[in-house]
């Protein structure tokens, strides 16, 4: 009897022991929910507000790859535009800008690296650098940096620069100063898109400077080593309409995707983003519809200088800054991304905060136009 008990004892303590751990596997597998704030500033595990702006997020075994630029700690000119004023040195226009990586396995949780690429050490002259994005080349194993920059001795000189590193921590290194193999010169923003095939793209501003027909959009495709492009024997020539900027571009089930809206030179009331799809990475490109409804106004009660002015067609008070694929126990999902100027309480550069809010897509591939959110719930696995 006493053999029995003992017997009964330890089949006991293994069951429960199977059970325990069945209990953790599960919780495991379930991941974990992440809340996302659009009101709260973002902060580093440091606790330090994020300078993060401009930037893109890839995402690589793992871990999402933030690489942003950082403006520093100056003050912001009052109103409602963050240009007045503009002028080499001035808040946004100085020689000191550096591009920051910060990293998350959730999307919620980032860790500041410090600058892995700085403007005063790159070796170019008075330059003011913006919109850095940056991919990983698997064929030659580099991570490889674009970013756009203009002369601090004349602001109408606008250029690409591509810098290189082996690790995603760089730090990046200048490779070429000026990109000269553009079907389009006189660049302003842009963004990179890596298709499935390793292939890759640009979509950019160009005729910056032109005296009509300015700020046009098209894209082009990229060498194989991502360090310059194939110019006009591989573009999609322009398309859409003039005086636009800060572009986006993704795949999503076979069909590319160009976001970009109206120029809006560090505006506090954002860009409503007008959205094309093609069949391929080139085009043709068609309009489908805008990101936001033009009737639709966030309950922000800083908006009201800059409501009078855009009748509310700003809800989420935002110029685009990118859109990203990120993976959630759902599946594969797109987070739209977009630069709040002028956001921050104590109007420092470094504080203005970012929007985001994941894209949601109807049975025709249209993506549903979004509204001011003040927070949202994701299960990242």
């Amino acid at each position: 009897r006493s053999s029995d008990l003992k017997n009964m004892a330890a089949t006991y303590s293994r069951s429960l022991a199977l059970c325990v751990l069945a209990l953790a596997v599960a919780e495991l597998a379930a991941g974990v929910q992440v809340t996302i704030s659009n009101v709260v500033p973002r902060r580093d595990t440091a606790g330090n507000i994020l300078d993060a702006h401009d930037g893109k997020v890839i995402y690589l075994n793992g871990t999402y790859y933030w690489y942003a630029a950082s403006y520093g700690m100056c003050k912001e000119p009052g109103g409602d535009t963050g240009c007045a004023g503009a002028a080499f040195g001035a808040c946004g226009f100085r020689a000191d800008h550096n591009v920051s990586l910060f990293t998350s396995t959730d999307l919620a949780t980032w860790t500041n690296h410090g600058p892995v690429f700085q403007t005063a050490l790159s070796g170019i002259p008075q330059a003011v650098l913006f919109c850095p994005k940056a991919l990983y080349n698997s064929a030659t194993r580099t991570y490889v940096l674009w970013f756009n920059w203009i002369s601090g001795s004349d602001f109408a000189n606008s250029f690409y620069a591509v810098a290189t590193a082996k690790t995603p921590f760089g730090p990046f290194v200048l490779a070429t100063q000026k990109v000269t193999t553009l079907a389009h010169q006189d660049t302003g923003d842009f963004n990179l898109l890596q298709d499935d095939d390793g292939s890759a793209y640009i979509i950019y501003t160009a005729d910056i400077s032109a005296p009509s027909q300015s700020h046009r959009m098209s894209v082009e495709r990229l060498t194989p080593d991502y360090l310059a492009t194939l110019g006009a024997s591989a573009a999609s020539g322009f398309f859409g309409n003039s005086f636009v900027e800060a572009p986006a571009i993704f795949k999503r089930q076979g069909i590319y995707y160009a976001v970009f809206g109206s120029c809006c030179c560090y505006c506090k009331e954002g860009s409503n983003p007008v959205i094309y799809t093609a069949p391929t990475a080139l085009g043709p490109y068609t309009m489908r519809n805008s990101l936001e409804a033009a009737d639709v106004c966030a309950p922000r009660a800083s908006r009201a200088s800059l409501l009078a002015a855009r009748a509310c067609a700003g809800s989420i008070s935002s110029q685009q800054t990118d859109i990203f694929g990120y993976y959630a126990e759902q599946g594969e999902g797109f987070m739209w991304m977009g630069d709040q100027w002028q956001s921050a309480p104590d109007g420092i550069k470094a504080h203005d905060n970012t929007y985001w809010q994941p894209l949601a897509f109807d049975a025709t591939g249209n993506i549903t136009q979004i509204t001011f959110t003040p927070q949202f719930n994701l299960d990242m696995p």
